[in-house]
C-alpha cells in the first residue's frame, strides 16, 4: 500500500506576481525552476498518513482514445510542472480574491498536488492552477482523481474549465464545472454556467446543474465527456448530468450552447466569507486542504491534436 506524507508548512517557494487574472508566469521560467533548490520543512505535529488505497482507486477506461494531457504530480521539485502550469492570480472574484500567487499554498509531494487555504498573519490565502497559455483543447474526456483532505466551514474546492481567451464577457462564452464542493456537505456540484442558464432563466431545460451524493472523506474521479451534441457529467464512471446542444436557431443557439471553442483547465482551492456561496469562514477549522492524485484528458485519435499551446 503506497502512502502520502505531507505536512502545511511545506516548499516555501516565494513567488511575486503582478496584474489581475491569471497568470503566464513568464517569470518562471522552465530553467529557472530547475535551477532553483526547494526547502522541504516537516511539522510533526500537522503531519498525516493518507492512504493511496481509499476510496474510489480505478480510472475509467480509455476506450480507444488517445490522453492528450496528463499529470499525476510525481515531479520531485515541489512546484506543479510549469510547462503545464501556472498559478491562478487574485482577483475580485469570490473564489480569487484570496489567492496567494505563492507555492505556499500549491505544491506537489509524493505523488500528489496540494492546494491550501488557511490563514497567516490575519490574513487568508489560498492556492489555485490553471493550464492557461499552456494547454487548452476542444471536446474530450476530463478525470480527475481527488479528494478533501480537510474542508472547514466557508472552503469551497473546484475542478473546472473556462474558455480560451479571447473570450466574451462571462458566461456567454461558457463554463464547465466539472466539480465544487462546499463546507463539509456530502455532495458534489456539477454546473454549466452560460448566458441562457444564467442570464436568461432557463436553468432548468435543459437542466444545467445536479448535485450528486459522494463519500467527501475518500479518493473519488470526477469527470466529463464533451461532444460536439452534449456535455455528460461523471462521478466515478456513473453519468449524473448530461447537458445537451439544442441546436437552436439564431442567437440563442449560441447563447444555450457556446462550447464550440477551446477550454482549459483550473484545479482550486478558495475560501468564502459573508455574502459568498460557500458562506463565512470558521478559522478554528483552517486549514483546508485539497489534494489531487492526477488529471488527464482524452479525445478519440481521429480527434486527437497536439495538446500544449506556446505562449510567446
Amino acid at each position: 500500500m503506497r502512502k502520502h506524507y505531507f505536512s502545511l508548512t511545506l516548499f516555501a517557494l516565494m513567488v511575486s506576481i503582478t496584474g489581475s487574472g491569471c497568470s503566464n508566469n513568464d517569470s518562471l521560467a522552465t530553467d529557472d525552476l530547475l535551477q532553483t533548490d526547494l526547502i522541504s520543512q516537516q511539522n510533526d505535529e500537522t503531519t498525516e498518513e493518507i492512504s493511496e488505497d481509499e476510496g474510489y482507486t480505478d480510472a475509467p477506461s480509455t476506450n480507444g482514445k488517445e490522453i492528450i494531457f496528463e499529470d499525476d504530480f510525481e515531479n520531485s521539485t515541489g512546484i506543479p510542472d510549469p510547462e503545464k502550469w501556472v498559478l491562478c492570480e487574485k482577483t475580485s472574484s469570490d473564489w480569487a480574491r484570496y489567492l496567494s500567487g505563492s507555492y505556499d499554498q500549491a505544491y506537489t509531494k509524493d505523488g500528489s498536488l496540494f492546494l491550501i487555504g488557511e490563514q497567516k498573519d490575519g490574513e487568508y490565502l489560498t492556492g489555485a492552477i490553471e493550464t492557461r497559455g499552456k494547454f487548452d483543447f476542444e471536446h474530450g474526456v476530463v478525470q480527475c482523481r481527488a479528494r478533501f483532505v480537510e474542508m472547514p466551514m466557508g472552503g469551497h474546492t473546484g475542478i473546472w474549465m473556462m474558455p480560451s481567451p479571447p473570450a466574451e464577457q462571462w458566461p456567454k462564452s461558457g463554463e464547465i464545472d466539472i466539480m465544487e464542493h462546499l463546507n463539509k456537505e456530502d455532495i458534489i456540484y456539477e454546473t454549466i454556467h452560460s448566458w441562457y442558464a444564467d442570464d436568461m432563466g432557463h436553468k432548468d431545460d435543459p437542466v444545467s446543474q445536479k448535485t450528486v451524493s459522494i463519500n467527501k472523506d475518500d479518493w473519488n474521479i470526477y469527470g466529463v465527456e464533451w461532444t460536439e451534441d452534449k456535455i455528460t457529467y461523471t462521478v466515478n464512471g456513473e453519468s449524473y448530468l448530461e447537458y445537451p446542444n439544442l441546436k437552436l436557431e439564431g442567437e440563442d443557439g449560441d447563447y444555450q450552447w457556446p462550447f464550440n471553442h477551446p477550454f482549459y483547465l483550473i484545479l482550486s482551492q478558495s475560501l468564502g466569507g459573508e455574502g459568498t456561496w460557500a458562506g463565512p469562514i470558521d478559522d478554528a477549522e483552517l486549514p483546508a486542504i485539497f489534494e489531487i492524485d492526477w488529471i488527464r484528458v482524452l479525445q478519440p485519435h481521429e480527434e486527437a491534436s497536439v495538446p500544449m499551446i506556446t505562449v510567446d
